[in-house]
Parts: structure tokens; sequence; C-alpha cells
């Protein structure tokens, strides 16, 4: 679906962000089977709102074939990253908004239930998974997380209500993946208890533009939010900005408190200095943008094509979906790299989607490996440091 308007204010005046030309979904990673079959590409082409300044995908894939017609393969569980980060973000939120055993917790798209698991350690709360993908529902069920089967619309929001009402409602990496956001809000405002928030972690277009993470712009991620655009959204809606937290979780996060009660105004506007000042909202910064990502290709092919010629061995390192983002721009394929390694058992086994390149247990990386390029550049330390026994020698595509 071609999307012609602002997803936020409706105006239709709309200015190149990036064109990273044609990808497969990037967080949909395949099982040797489905290599026998045509893989669909879609145009990854970012715009930005010429009037309030949002940033969105331009083509969007319906969600049901983004998260359930082949098996999800990521679960928070299994990344100790994930689990300290979602301990650390439950304390947070349970100080700040004084969650107690009598509150309902819910988080949308809450994957194996590993946030929802850590605020209910915390304070024997009540707690709901809405999780769209059937295996990692599962999944959580099975782990004693009360989950429904689904996406957060208003079937999910009228459950919430029956429960009494929802004290913080979350969504992790979630919010940025939402077709119809004002519906999509008007369910929470649904869902919320009257003192409840809605507090949701994404990636800041701030951080993006400031890092050229151009790589954390992939299919799945339908908005990437300015601060400037989402205060005026959230307050046509009767909803106002509380308090931002920045976080190097998923390259460059933040984390949201939004609630009906008006907050103080110089929370946003501190943030939307900080916009200004690198020009989030101006049309040069993008042409900037646009020239160093063609040059951070240039120079990366360079490199790598060097390290072939000369012998070496080239694997990848984490199977993250910026890292098929970055593949597919590149056209980086097994001329160039001989495999992923990745710690999931969901995605071991399975296929890069786009380069076709078999994801293998960190266990298995071939002897013969000199270079290990780090698709999980958000975690690459944590990564080298489990990896240094090895003895590769690292490439981090970090953008700046």
């Amino acid at each position: 679906m071609i999307i012609t308007s602002c997803p936020l204010c409706s105006a239709t005046s709309l200015r190149l962000v990036v064109d990273l030309g044609y990808h497969p979904l990037g967080d949909t990673f395949l099982p040797a089977e489905a290599l026998n079959e045509p893989e669909t590409r879609y145009p990854l082409r970012v715009f930005q709102c010429a009037d309030c300044g949002h940033a969105f995908q331009q083509y969007v894939v319906p969600e049901t074939e983004r998260y359930q017609k082949i098996d999800y393969s990521y679960t928070a569980g299994n990344s100790p990253v994930s689990v300290k980060h979602f301990a650390e973000m439950a304390a947070e939120i349970v100080a700040d908004q004084g969650v107690t055993a009598d509150d309902l917790v819910v988080d949308i798209g809450g994957n194996d239930g590993t946030l929802l698991k850590a605020f209910r350690d915390q304070t024997s709360c009540r707690v709901l998974n809405v999780e769209p993908a059937g295996n990692i529902a599962k999944i959580s069920q099975e782990s004693g997380i009360d989950t429904h089967h689904g996406f957060f619309d208003a079937t999910a929001a009228e459950k919430t209500s029956s429960l009494g009402g929802a004290k913080i409602i979350t969504g992790t990496n979630v919010f940025n993946h939402i077709n119809d956001l004002p519906t999509f809000i008007a369910d929470i405002k649904n869902a919320l208890t009257p003192d409840g928030a809605f507090v949701f972690e994404a990636p800041s277009l701030y951080e993006l533009v400031k890092r050229l993470a151009f790589d954390t712009m992939y299919l799945e991620h339908v908005s990437f939010f300015g601060m400037k655009p989402l205060v005026r959204f959230f307050e046509t809606l009767g909803l106002h900005v509380h308090r931002i937290e920045p976080s190097d979780y998923m390259g460059g996060s933040f984390r949201v408190y939004v609630k009906r009660q008006p907050g103080d105004p110089k929370v946003a506007q501190d943030f939307i200095a900080l916009e200004n000042e690198i020009g989030l909202y101006e049309e040069k910064t993008y042409e900037a943008f646009r020239a160093k990502v063609r040059k951070f290709r240039a120079d990366l092919m360079r490199d790598l094509y060097e390290i072939k010629s000369k012998g070496g061995m080239i694997v990848g390192i984490g199977a993250a979906t910026k890292g098929n983002t970055l593949l597919n721009y590149c056209g980086i394929d097994n001329g160039l790299l001989e495999c992923v390694t990745d710690a999931s058992p969901l995605k071991i086994g399975k296929f890069t989607p786009g380069s076709h390149l078999p994801i293998i247990p960190d266990a298995d990386i071939p002897k013969d490996a000199t270079h290990g390029v780090i698709l999980a550049w958000n975690i690459g330390d944590f990564l080298k440091e489990k990896l240094k026994h090895l003895n590769l020698e690292f490439i981090v595509p970090h953008m700046e």
C-alpha cells in the first residue's frame, strides 16, 4: 500500500529522506524450503512530512504479511542484553508510576513475555501480553504469562478494560510498526485507567540521523519518530508527553511516557531543541544524509573486497534485522560472506532474507574465518567480548 499523506497530520506535502532500493521483509528469516519459492521485494523509501515533520515508509506491507505468514524468529529472553534492559525498564516505570500488585500491566507485541516477567517479579502485578505472532504467543503463554494472541485492536482494548483497565501499557519497538496510528492510540486510551500511562520505546529519528543508522530503516518500521510531530499528534488526541528517556538500546531509541494529564511542556521542548540543532526537519539535512549513506556503502564494499582479494574469509556476526537492510542495500551475499552467526535457536538453521546467507551457531564459525562484520552493531561490544577467543578482526559498521 502506497502512503500519499502523512499518517500523523494527513498533509500531502512530502519530501524524500532516503531511497534504499527494493528489499524483502527484513525480520522474516527464511526456512530452507522457502529458498525454492519466489521472494517478494518492496520499495524501501522513507519520506518526511513537510508540514509536521513526521518520517515514514512510503510503502506499507500488511501487518499479517509481516508477522503471521512465517514463524517469527526473535525471542527477547534469549538475549542477556535484552533481559537486562527490560528489567531496568520495568524498574524505572514501577518507580515513576507507582505500579503495585493490584495493577494491570499490558505489553503490546510483548514477544515471549520477558518485560512482563520483570514487572511481575518486581511488583506481583497482573500482566497481559498482546502478541500477534502465533509461535511466539504460544511460548509466552506456556511460560506462564497471560497472552492474547492477536494485534492490539478494539478487541484487545475491550479485553483490557474488562480486567479493570491497564495502569501501564508498554510497547517496545512496536509503536513504530503500527499502520493506523490514530486508531491505535484511541484503542490505548480506551484500555488505560484514568491515571494510566502509555510507555513506548522506539528508535529515535534524531539518533538515526546523528548516527547515520540507515540500517535501522526496514519495512517493518513504518514510522521514524521525531518528538516535534509526536507532541502535536498526541495533543490532538488528548494526550501529553510526561517523560523522555534516551536509550542506546536498538542503536539509539527513546522511551516516552504519555498520559491524559498535562505534563511539564519543557520536557518535550528541550528534546525538540536538540532536534532543531541538527536540522532534523530541514530538507538539506537529508540531502547530506543520502550522500553519506552512499559513501558508507562504497567504503564498506571496498573494504570487504580488499579482504577477499587477500584471501580472507568473512562472516557476519548477529542475525539482526538491521543487518538485513545493510546486506541488501549493499548487495552483500555469499560471494563476500560465508554465513551469519547467531545465538537464537529460532534463527539458527534459517537463511537471511534477500542475501540467503545460512545462519549458524557461534560455535560453528569456520576455523578459517579471519574477519567478522558485526551486523548487530548496537551490541557490538558484547559480541566482540563474547567471540574474542576466535581472534577475528571485527568490522563494526556503526555509521558515525
